[in-house]
């Protein structure tokens, strides 16, 4: 175990079984697991789907994994989640308990790839809130995995089923990416509406894109949104709204 890399282990058989019938993946569907650690999701998995790839990036790790599940078609990759492509043509589903200071690097990559079916990753218990979250309670995050995706809340746990005990209770999550291609000229206009995220959302789009306060209002009023709000009180069709008549400002 490797300090370094943020490895908290699920000890709790009860809760890795939970989290693998809860992800109520396809079983026509291919299964890659990123950091099996030491197997507490991997034990379920095998039981249940037939083809798995093991995606670990701890190198101590390999011949470990290697030896445990050998009699099972599992295929191990060493490489990094935060940057791993997706080799396979057919669909796959993910699923994984993340080291926290890599969980949206790892997240918004899988996001991006065009062959992933669906989720399921435990992850802290903040970011999975932010990742569900309502009106009045979203985030840059929240709006960049909705906007692309469906959410679900599947279970919490708590930090003393993980060890060494992190600080922090962890949420499993389920993303099911839409059948749309990512934008990044719109993640990077929402990146840019939450760059003051404490200010009014005029205030803050009028900081972010680098626009008059008076041509903001303007643009929020064209897209049938108060100028009051703040960004975290504003639907996911608002900024869409806004986003569409902010691509016809700048055409002007």
């Amino acid at each position: 175990m490797k300090k370094k890399l943020g490895q908290n282990f699920l000890r709790n058989i009860v809760i890795s079984e939970s989290i693998v019938e809860l992800s109520k993946f396809e079983k026509d569907i291919d299964i890659m697991e990123i950091g099996p650690g030491d197997g507490a999701l991997t034990d379920f998995l095998v039981e249940k789907y037939k083809n798995i790839t093991l995606l670990e990036f701890d190198s101590d790790l390999i011949t470990p994994l290697s030896n445990r599940y050998k009699k099972y078609n599992v295929k191990i990759i060493h490489e990094d989640a935060r940057t791993y492509k997706v080799r396979s043509n057919s669909k796959i589903n993910i699923i994984g308990n993340l080291p926290y200071y890599a969980s949206n690097i790892i997240i918004r990559n899988f996001m991006s790839q065009e062959n992933v079916n669906s989720m399921v990753f435990t992850v802290q218990k903040e970011v999975g809130e932010q990742i569900v979250a309502g009106t009045g309670k979203k985030s840059f995050l929240s709006l960049l995995i909705q906007s692309f995706s469906d959410v679900e809340k599947l279970l919490i746990i708590k930090n003393h089923e993980f060890y060494p005990i992190p600080k922090v209770d962890s949420m499993t999550v389920k993303i099911t990416p839409k059948n749309v291609k990512i934008d990044n000229d719109y993640v990077e206009f929402l990146k840019k509406g939450f760059s003051n995220p404490r200010k009014k959302i005029s205030n803050s789009l009028s900081m972010g894109l680098k626009l008059s306060l008076l041509n903001v209002k303007k643009l929020l009023e064209e897209s049938k949104v108060k100028d009051d709000l703040r960004p975290q009180h504003l639907e996911l069709e608002n900024w869409e709204n806004i986003y569409k008549n902010y691509k016809k400002y700048e055409q002007i």
